[in-house]
This record gives structure tokens, sequence and C-alpha cells, in this order.
């Protein structure tokens, strides 16, 4: 036994060891083994051995010690664990003898996690699950979890929508007091109707998909000395949603309508969104007005809005309009004739004006999903964007950017914005155009002006390698995002730039109704804050995660029969280990590898993006064709083989 001469001096021994030792916090990173990683608060990752990244989940933050390995590389050590986010998880319930567990989703997190006998409830093994994780490796020895809802058996038809909406907690229903207010709106909107100006005169229509029910926007363009003057009535939940109110709050946590292949779950409850709000024809409703003059060169002149109310004439789809301006005088009833010539005349005059003076982004196709009764993927329609499409969006643009200006005037609403090159590459861009155009590597190329010049320049030079250049400066490009406060647009070329024409369907959108109806009674809504801005653009996001992970699923599914089958595509990714090629018939992407052969190993440049591989060089955005080698559903992956190179253009 140890006097305490000989504790004191242990204790001093470990003290001295660890004042030797470099501390870090970081965050953990899982990877697709037992290892995983942990990137430092400055910036370095250190490696996490398999026993380490057993005791902590992906996302945790912690503290651990750094000791460095071969040739400079750091090994981490756990210290401590900070904070842990992972509380809820799906994935499959799996039996191995006498062990229950949950073997999880989450990218990272390779590991199945136990579930005691009582917190089992009614989930059978095979079943897929939602789990809360009530004890941690770190602090009780061994992970834990309950289930909270069985999703479904893998058979069950729409299986993969319900593990999807679960996975990324989506909201698919309403709240009582929510559904309550909404049933109360039916009473109060006659009202609401009846107290405003009545703007049907201007002879307003919608243009919509076919089977479009949430119609938010209709419009009537008329003629004036110089140009055309746009009317936009935009529908105005905002009249009968207060802030804080239950509906409010359901919009806030949905933050868009959310449109699945096969289904929508959407921001209002579907009897204001497709119903009473919706801009029905023959239907009186509450409507925010933009009316814009646009001159003949597509120049965006003076503007003005009101609250007024209005009933659509008519409904008319995106190809009754395009087979009009086509040339087909039948298509479309004759009160409307006028008012759509006018609009593809404005239409071309803006598209020309925005190709002079900002950025207009490359059409391309929609692919549509079609689902059969088991809820998987019967067809893909490849649809390119027709004339109507294009008019209604420079309408849809020209009400954003004119109505964006006025609220950055204001110094308030919710505002888009793209800010450009993330802040991590702008040393591989300087590098970039230090080579290839040095009279640009010394602008700053985060304003707006100098941004624009450089993708002008780019886009008028169609050698292959300004073409390649572009497509590369584009990977390193930040998303879009939310902001409260006005700021460039760079995607779109813009100083400013808020959205206000889907209310029902965007939740920044109604937002900015609130305060333009605020300015307009000369009085300020209250501001959206950081905190609320970044839960939107969460909300988002996982969106966005949402459907891409249930696209992948059922487009897996979809290319199983199509193994050995020959696709033409475009190049959408190029790394070390191959290409990622997106089909043009589907739309769907898939990946060829092409460093499993170790005696043909390929010459990646990853500064340029460009892979050479038996004689051939492969960049971004080039036409290859392909056949599909092997589909993995369970990973959703799809295994593409180049066909022969002689073929690859």
């Amino acid at each position: 036994m140890l006097n305490a001469d000989a504790l004191q001096q242990l204790k001093q021994l470990k003290t001295d060891i660890r004042s030797t030792k470099e501390y870090a916090e970081g965050r953990v990173r899982g990877s697709s083994g037992k290892f995983g990683f942990v990137v430092l608060d400055d910036g370095r990752e250190a490696f996490l051995p398999p026993p380490e990244m057993e005791r902590v989940f992906p996302g945790d933050r912690v503290r651990v010690s750094l000791t460095e390995e071969n040739k400079g590389k750091l090994s981490a050590e756990l210290d401590a664990l900070v904070e842990s986010e992972l509380k809820y998880l799906v994935g499959k319930y799996v039996q191995r003898g006498q062990g229950h567990f949950v073997q999880p989703s989450q990218n990272g997190l390779n590991r199945w996690i136990f579930l005691p006998p009582k917190a089992r409830g009614k989930a059978q093994p095979g079943e897929f699950i939602a789990a809360s994780v009530n004890r941690h490796p770190f602090k009780d020895g061994r992970a834990q979890a309950k289930v909270i809802e069985v999703i479904g058996k893998p058979d069950m038809p729409g299986i993969e929508h319900a593990f999807v909406v679960a996975q990324h907690q989506l909201s698919d229903r309403f709240s009582d007091a929510a559904l309550k207010q909404a049933e109360d709106i039916k009473d109060q909107l006659d009202a609401v109707v009846a107290e405003r100006k009545d703007l049907s005169d201007y002879g307003f229509a919608t243009i919509d998909a076919e089977s479009t029910l949430d119609m938010d926007d209709a419009l009537a363009v008329s003629q004036r000395d110089g140009g055309w003057t746009l009317h936009i009535a935009v529908a105005d939940p905002s009249s009968l949603i207060e802030a804080g109110s239950p509906l409010d709050k359901e919009a806030f946590k949905r933050a868009h309508s959310q449109y699945l292949p096969g289904e929508t779950l959407p921001m209002l409850p579907p009897h204001l969104c497709e119903n009473l709000f919706s801009l029905v024809a023959g239907e009186q409703r509450p409507v925010l007005a933009v009316h814009i003059d646009v001159d003949t060169d597509g120049r965006i002149g003076e503007s003005r809005y009101e609250f007024g109310a209005m009933r659509s004439r008519h409904k008319l789809s995106y190809a009754q309009v395009s087979r009009f301006i086509d040339g087909d005088e039948s298509a479309v009833p004759e009160d409307q004739q006028e008012s759509l010539r006018n609009l593809a005349a404005l239409s071309k005059a803006r598209a020309a004006y925005r190709a002079g003076h900002s950025l207009v982004m490359e059409d391309r196709p929609d692919y549509v999903i079609q689902l059969n009764a088991q809820r998987k993927i019967e067809r893909i329609e490849k649809q390119e964007r027709n004339v109507a499409q294009r008019m209604v969006e420079e309408a849809m643009l020209a009400a954003n950017i004119s109505v964006g200006d006025k609220l950055a005037a204001m110094g308030r609403g919710c505002f888009s914005v793209h800010l450009g090159f993330r802040d991590e590459r702008i040393g591989e861009v300087k590098s970039l155009l230090k080579e290839l155009l040095p009279e640009f590597a010394d602008k700053d190329l985060l304003q707006l002006d100098n941004y624009l010049a450089l993708v002008k320049h780019l886009e008028s030079h169609e050698e292959p390698q300004m073409q390649n250049l572009l497509a590369v400066l584009k990977r390193m490009l930040r998303p879009g995002q939310l902001d409260n406060k006005a700021g460039a647009h760079l995607g779109l070329g813009l100083s400013a730039y808020a959205t206000v024409t889907s209310p029902i369907r965007k939740y920044n959108d109604l937002h900015n109704h609130r305060v333009l109806r605020a300015a307009t009674a000369g009085e300020q809504e209250h501001p959206l804050s950081d905190e609320q801005i970044e839960t939107l653009q969460d909300s988002l996001m996982r969106g966005r995660q949402a459907n891409r992970a249930l696209e992948q699923w059922l487009y897996a599914q979809f290319m199983q029969d199509k193994t050995a089958q020959e696709f033409t595509g475009k190049i959408t990714l190029v790394n070390g280990a191959g290409l990622g090629v997106r089909l043009d018939d589907y739309g769907i992407d898939g990946f060829v590898r092409l460093n499993g052969d170790k005696k043909n190993l390929p010459d990646f440049d990853g500064k340029h993006l460009i892979l050479k591989h038996r004689e051939q060089s492969y960049q971004l955005e080039q036409s290859v064709t392909v056949t599909v080698a092997a589909v993995d559903v369970d990973k959703r992956r799809i295994a593409l083989e180049l066909v022969d190179a002689a073929k690859a253009e």
C-alpha cells in the first residue's frame, strides 16, 4: 500500500505528464471503417484509432491529447467528452443471437447500438425504427438506445418515404392548435377580402404545371410608352396568419413546403395552401400586388406594391402558354392573349438585359419521377424547359429584384444572399487565376463587380481551358443562404435579392410580406433574429438532404435491372479515385472507379480537376458513354464503367 508521500509523487508525475502533452478540442468525424478523425478547432485533423472511436459518436465535441506520428501525422487520444449532439437516430432493428441492436443509418456511425429488453417496445427484428440515445459510451461504457417509433417493415409500400421523413425529422403532422386556427380562417377570409381594393380588372391568370394546386402568383402585363408594366398578384397568407400564432410556428418549423418524389409535405395545411390562399380561378383572394415598369431594353424602372384582393380569371398551364407562343391561338382564352404576348416580349427583353448586366443560370432539364402503387419509380420523364417556364421565371425574378431593393432600402427583411467563393478555397482560386488569368488574380473576388467581370469573361470564351476553369471555380463556391441583412447575391449577379412570390410555400417570403404590410401601415415588423435565420437555414438544409437521400434510394432500386445497359452522361465530379457521371436520360448520378487496377492507376491533377487514365483525359462537364456495372441498394450506390475510351468525347 502506497504511503502519502508516494501518492503525492504519483499525482505530481501525472500532472507533469499532462503538462508536456498537447491538448486540443475538436469534433469527431466518422469514416467508412472502424476508425475516425477529430477535426480540431485550428483546422488540423487527428487520427482516432478504433478503440477510441468506439467511445464516441460522429459529431461529438471532444478534448484530446495529441501525438505526432510518422511524417508529421497526428494521432488523438480522448481526454474528455465536451458535448454530444446525437440524441436521436433511425435505423434497422437487428438481432444476433441473444443481442438486440439498432443498425444506424447515420453516415460515419458504423457500429450497432444495444437495445435493452425494456427499450424495444413493440418493435420486431427486421423493422425500421426511430430511437433515442439514452447512454453514451464515453460516460456509461456502452452505448444504448430506446425505440420511440416503429417506421415500418422493409416491404411496406412507401417505406423509403417514411424512413427518410423520420431520418431527417421532417414535420408531416400539424398541431391541433394550428389545425384549429386553419379552420377559423375559413370564417375570416371573406371579411378580409371585403375590406380590400379589388384588383381583378387587371385580368390576372395563373401559369403553372397542370397538376399544381398551391398557386401562389398570377400575372398580367400591359403596354406603356417605352415598355410594359408587369403586374404580379401574390397570395397573401400574412393577412390572416400572425407572427407567433400556432400556424406561424408550424410554418417556421418547416421553413418551406417539401416536395419529395410522389409526396408533398406542405408548409401550411393543404386546405389553406391548395384552396383558401391558393389563387384558384374564379375565387376572390387576398393578395400582395407588385406593379413594375420594364423598359423595352429590359431595364427595371419604377415599381410599387399594394395589398388588395383579386379574382384570377384562368388557370393556364405551361404547355398551353407554350403552344400559344408557338402560334396556336386556340391554346389560351382570347382575353389572355394580349397579356401573354406582352409577357413574352417583356421576358425576352429581361433575359437579354440580365445576360448583359448580371448572371443567367444555364437551362437544365427537369426530371419528373412517376411512382407506381408500391411507391417505387415507374418511370422518369425528362422535360426540357419551355418558353412559358422562362416567361414566368423572368416575371418572378423581376418581382423579387424590385422588392429586394425596397427591403434593402428599409434595412429589414429576409434576404437571399450568395457570398461567392468559400474562404478556405480563396488560395486555390488565386493560384488558378495567377496561372490562367493573371489580370484577375489580385482582385477582390468577393466583391460583386469583380466576380461578375470574372464570370462574364469566362462565359465569353469557349476555349476548353477557360470552360474547365469556370467549371472548377464553380465547385469552390459557397451555397446560397438566408440573411436578415441585405447582401450581394453573386450567383445571380445582383446587389440585393429577396423573395416574396411564394409565401404559401416559403417562410422567408411570408416574413417579407409582413415587413411590407408593416411598412404600408407606417410600422416596423419585428426582424428575424440570427438564431431564427440559422434555424430556417437548418430546416432548408435538412429538406434538401432528405430529398437527395430519398432520390438516391429510389434511383438505386430503379437501376437494379439496368446493369450492362449503355447510357450517355456528363462528368460532374473528378477526384483521384475516378469520375462522377450524371446520366442524360434520367438525371441519376453514378461513379466510375478508375483506381482499382494498381497497374493502371489514374494520374489526377487536383488543381485543375483533370484525370488522365489509359491515354484519355477527363474533366468536368465532359460527355462520356458508360454502362451500369453494379448497383448496391443498401449503400445507395450505382457503379458505372466507361465504354471504349474512343467513344468518350
